[in-house]
């Protein structure tokens, strides 16, 4: 009776041994290997990737809106020129030939606004003359059928010293064209051309035409 409460005070023992031995392990196989829990990680702020961590730009220069580069210039400083004056220079006359001999009469005249303070006026005619051409002093014979003759001063408004000329015809001509044009206006800017600028056909009729 003692032996085989001896052997069974044993058995229990060894059972009660590996119970408490398996328990464990069985816990373990059971939950998987045992892991740290996870520490706390960097705090990351909602919508804001990896990108929010660059540092903002700074301010850069401000540019005045609508000022380019051009707008450093310096402005110009230099003389403003003077405008052009304005003036209208007309010619009126007029032209006879009789027989073998022409007159021209020519009268130069300033319609303003500006005063010219020297013109010149140039008389061509389509006969060549047979020899000297009379003429009033101021004028020079520059060519063949040309002659040029100054105006003098013009007032605004005034009409300056009359012209005269006179040719011999080489030979007598059944007409002659007189033409008449400004030479130098005296640096003025002539806004009307078409009295200044003018062909007259004359023919031998010992009649006076008038341009």
């Amino acid at each position: 009776m003692r032996v085989r409460t001896r052997a069974w005070l044993l058995l229990v023992a060894c059972a009660g041994a590996a119970l408490w031995a398996g328990g464990p392990a069985r816990a373990t196989d059971r939950s998987g290997s045992a892991s740290p829990a996870p520490g706390p990680g960097p705090a990351t702020v909602p919508g804001v990737g990896s990108a929010a961590a660059s540092p903002a730009p700074g301010p850069g220069p401000v540019a005045a809106p609508g000022v380019g580069s051009a707008a450093v210039s310096p402005p110009h400083t230099g003389p403003v020129p003077a405008p052009t004056p304005r003036a209208d220079l007309a010619f009126h006359g007029h032209a006879v030939i009789d027989g073998d001999r022409m007159e021209v009469r020519l009268t130069p005249r300033d319609h303003g606004p500006a005063a010219v303070p020297e013109a010149s006026v140039r008389v061509r005619w389509s006969a060549g003359p047979a020899g000297t051409v009379t003429r009033s002093p101021g004028c020079a014979r520059t060519g063949e059928r040309t002659v040029v003759c100054g105006t003098g001063a013009l007032l605004a408004g005034q009409t300056g010293e009359e012209i005269r000329l006179g040719v011999r015809l080489r030979v007598p001509a059944p007409e002659v064209t007189l033409e008449v044009e400004t030479a130098w206006n005296g640096g003025v800017t002539d806004p009307d051309r078409t009295n200044d600028r003018l062909r007259v056909l004359v023919l031998p009729t010992g009649d006076e035409y008038s341009f």
